[in-house]
């Protein structure tokens, strides 16, 4: 039985110790970065966006190049943006690319590109 009470002892100061680590410990550790992997994308699809009627533009190349480039390997790029904020590239690459084929249908008629009603990837980011 004397060998049970400094267990006991020990016990509890792991229990207050961890308590302690729970309540100071920031839980959302990577927030930050995610807000910050969101505002780059952000700003990629409305830099395509605003730009895709005129395909020659740097800024536009630059972007498309970002978007359709399959790099996993850096942390800014697109397909770990996407990995880490659980969207699908696929789904935005295909939505980058009906929006471009739109936008090349307008023009040639002369009007606008429209957005598109349904909820998309892109959509849901908030952006178009």
């Amino acid at each position: 039985m004397e060998n049970r009470a400094p267990m006991k002892i020990f016990a509890d100061d792991m229990t207050v110790t961890s308590k302690y680590w729970e309540t100071v410990m920031r839980k959302n550790y990577s927030q930050p970065e995610k807000e910050l992997m969101l505002a780059v994308l952000k700003d990629a699809l409305m830099t395509y966006k605003k730009r895709v009627a005129h395909s020659g533009n740097a800024l536009f190349k630059e972007a498309e190049t970002w978007f359709f480039d399959r790099e996993r390997d850096r942390l800014f790029s697109f397909e770990t943006i996407c990995f880490v904020l659980g969207l699908s590239a696929g789904k935005i690459r295909g939505e980058l690319v009906a929006w471009k084929l739109n936008s090349l249908s307008d023009a040639g008629s002369g009007g606008q590109p429209s957005v598109h009603n349904r909820k998309s990837s892109i959509g849901r980011l908030g952006v178009l």
